[in-house]
């Protein structure tokens, strides 16, 4: 039977899914890699790292799942957004890639800002940000001259990993439009800036349809797994856009939060002119359809953080297993969830943390709470910034916080929406799997979401919370107003 493998190259880790084409799941594999961080502000990774990790959760998953040897039909990709890979014309890699984290682009962004703002806004759909790839070519231009100049071409981290398997140079449209390099509406690189900013266009990989073949596995690793067929690449698409595919089956009603170490909100959206930038705009990997994302940096990071700091050595279960007895608004502690600045709805690298509202009678189980109800009112804040002409009927939710009853209820109650939580929760791994098994089978993605991956639990606002809860979201707004001016003013 023929047998398809989903690849999501994330932030530390590589992960594999294969699974047959009836919907049984074969095996899943994981193989880590490190972050390079050697001065402030700087986040860098060895691709070098990524091929190693690659063979190593490829061979693991031929061991687990020794059909795939006779029977793997095609290979489809997810990767971490905007990061940088710059190659020369022997297709090595020139430095280390600058990751989607690294902020050491603020006076690129400054630049962009003062000088690109609109054309940005009306064409990439999106306002410049330290995140985004085009500040990282621009820093190297300007730090790294003659490295530029050897520039072959320039790549997303998915991409490299298909480059290897292939030898050909592709993106897909969801990650091109994550560059702000690139016309979202017309499909294509904005060529009048890339004109202005000294980026020639033969530099850019090629787009194309997330589901498009765009070659075979190498016969010399055909030969080095052992593979005895011809293997299709399929380019497959950014982990947010493979996110949603994984886990939305109906993209006008239906929207995801996910819940990991960072936040996200994202919602459908056929596609439109107007945007205001309160929220990132790309294209989606369903042709005709582009999604809105907003970000909280710090959501599951922010209770690792509590943990870490203030109970490390007892699990998660142990930290929030009494929060069932703290009523709805903590007893008045607040806990604003910005240890990393913000990006969604400020955007604003100098937002800080807190928790306030604590007086004597406080213990610890109000201020988890608090971190809790802190990071879902941020997510809420963001949902509300993103202009949907329709409220989302049915959120799917993953991530960590699918372990947490409490916290999934939370969700409902503040959102004021139903959650569908999935049987499987693979994430943007497994919406690369759809893209190669639609690639080859033609399957629509919703038929094969469904098939594969059914619901597992719904939890519905409860009306008495709802009101509770809106109360002490209001109070979450006139904290996180008060402390964006107060920032801004310390610059």
């Amino acid at each position: 039977m023929a047998c398809y493998v989903g690849v999501d190259l994330g932030t530390s880790s590589i992960k594999m899914i294969a699974a047959q084409s009836d919907g049984t799941i074969l095996a899943t594999t994981t193989s880590p890699f490190s972050i390079i961080s050697e001065q402030p502000h700087y986040s860098e990774e060895n691709p070098q790292d990524w091929l190693q990790a690659f063979d190593e959760a490829f061979s693991q998953l031929l061991l687990e799942a020794p059909e795939l040897v006779r029977d793997l039909e095609a290979i489809s990709f997810s990767g971490q957004m905007h990061s940088l890979v710059l190659l020369d014309e022997t297709g090595c890699p020139l430095r280390n890639a600058i990751l989607w984290n690294d902020t050491r682009t603020v006076a690129e962004v400054e630049f962009l800002k003062a000088q690109y703002a609109e054309h940005l806004l009306q064409v990439e759909k999106n306002i410049a940000l330290e995140g985004f790839t085009l500040p990282k070519i621009l820093w190297v231009k300007r730090n790294e001259p003659a490295l530029f100049e050897r520039t072959w071409k320039f790549m997303m981290p998915k991409d490299y990993l298909v480059y290897y398997l292939t030898g050909q140079v592709f993106t897909d449209r969801s990650d091109a439009s994550g560059t702000i390099l690139y016309d979202v509406k017309r499909h294509a690189w904005d060529e009048e800036l890339l004109r202005e900013l000294g980026i020639k266009l033969e530099q850019c990989p090629e787009v194309v349809e997330s589901v498009a073949v765009v070659g075979k596995l190498k016969p010399a690793l055909q030969e080095k797994f052992g593979i005895e067929r011809e293997v299709r690449i399929v380019i497959g698409g950014a982990d947010n856009a493979c996110g949603a595919l994984g886990n939305i089956s109906h993209p006008e009603t239906q929207g995801l939060i996910s819940v990991g170490t960072s936040g996200v909100v994202l919602a459908y959206s056929r596609p439109t002119s107007e945007v205001t930038g309160k929220y990132h705009y790309f294209n989606s990997v369903i042709s005709g359809w582009d999604y809105k994302m907003g970000v909280t940096l710090s959501a599951g990071y922010s209770l690792e953080w509590f943990r870490k700091v203030f109970a490390p050595n007892e699990d998660f279960e142990e930290l929030t297993g009494e929060l069932a007895q703290v009523p709805i608004g903590a007893n008045g502690v607040r806990f604003s969830p910005y240890l990393f600045g913000e990006r969604s709805p400020y955007f604003n690298p100098y937002l800080s943390a807190s928790i306030t509202g604590i007086r004597a009678n406080h213990r610890r189980q109000d201020i988890v709470r608090a971190v809790l109800e802190g990071v879902t009112f941020s997510l809420k804040n963001v949902y509300d910034q993103m202009e949907l002409g329709e409220a989302i009927q049915t959120f799917r939710i993953t991530g960590g916080v699918v372990k947490n009853p409490l916290w999934l209820q939370m969700f409902a109650d503040v959102f004021e929406t139903r959650m569908e939580v999935l049987a499987l929760d693979e994430g943007p791994a497994f919406g690369a799997f759809i893209c190669a098994i639609q690639a080859i089978e033609g399957s629509k993605s919703a038929e094969i979401l469904m098939k594969f991956n059914p619901l597992r639990k719904t939890f519905t606002p409860i009306k008495g919370n709802v009101e509770r809860y809106k109360e002490a979201y209001q109070g979450f707004l006139e904290q996180s107003e008060m402390q964006n001016r107060l920032s801004k003013k310390t610059e």
